[in-house]
């Protein structure tokens, strides 16, 4: 019986691998066909890199989406960072209404907060760009930054915290000298997964980008309805080398600390 389910438990993870990646390696596949079309290959080029270097929208909208993500990703630091200290230091009762405050936009469908975020920054007048970019990104990312520190903060030694309070330490002394030590490698693995989940949003991009500050993958669902070259497929596998490298440097970083 243990054979049997072993065997049956290796036939399941080899097949759930194979639909996982198979698509992502024929992506990085075809980046290199010389035919425009995913049909058949009809040999190796570099062609379709160089049109991708040389197209100038892209390249802005890349540039749009690298600014965004990293300040949404500082901003959303921060914020998480802060609350999850904050709730440390509250009753229990007002540590569920933080929990539950700062879950909330992880619970509303994309759509419904697109919307909403629209309605309410057209209300305020403000112009659509990277402001609102930056503010709707962060709305969403704040909540996983807060649920990973604050689940390295439960790891903490309480003892730690208690000797520092004895031996006369502030408490913006215990936070700077032992806190924010303890979770900064909680706090860069929360921002490289806030950078991703901002470069990756189309949805809530569609509503908050203005006129001039389209992000790269609303440019990419807007060229699907013309149809999609494998230049595209050239971008995708630049993306995936460079999330592949911040993952890395996310899991080279959490070693050493």
């Amino acid at each position: 019986m243990n054979t049997k389910a072993k065997r049956f438990r290796t036939l399941y993870l080899s097949l759930f691998f194979v639909m996982l990646y198979i698509p992502v390696l024929s992506v990085i596949m075809y980046s290199f066909n010389k035919s425009p079309s995913t049909a058949q290959w009809t040999g190796f080029t570099l062609d379709w890199y160089k049109e991708l270097f040389s197209d100038r929208v892209i390249a802005d909208a890349f540039k749009i989406s690298i600014q965004v993500a990293v300040l949404t990703s500082l901003l959303s630091a921060i914020i998480g960072t802060a609350t999850a200290i904050i709730s440390i230091y509250v009753t229990e009762k007002m540590e569920k209404t933080l929990n539950g405050l700062m879950l909330l936009p992880l619970l509303v469908p994309e759509i419904a907060l697109g919307v909403s975020l629209l309605l309410f920054f057209s209300a305020l007048k403000m112009p659509f760009g990277i402001t609102t970019l930056v503010l709707s990104h962060s709305l969403f990312c704040v909540p996983y930054v807060y649920i990973m520190v604050q689940l390295r903060l439960k790891e903490i030694d309480i003892s730690i915290i208690e000797a520092a309070k004895d031996l006369g330490a502030a408490r913006w002394q215990i936070i700077k000298t032992i806190i924010i030590p303890l979770v900064l490698p909680s706090i860069i693995t929360a921002s490289l997964l806030a950078l991703a989940i901002s470069l990756d949003d189309v949805v809530i991009s569609t509503y908050m980008a203005g006129a001039t500050s389209t992000t790269l993958p609303v440019h990419i669902f807007s060229m699907m309805r013309v149809g999609v070259t494998p230049k595209i497929n050239a971008l995708c596998t630049l993306i995936l080398v460079g999330t592949f490298f911040i993952i890395g440097f996310s899991q080279i970083f959490n070693k050493k600390k």
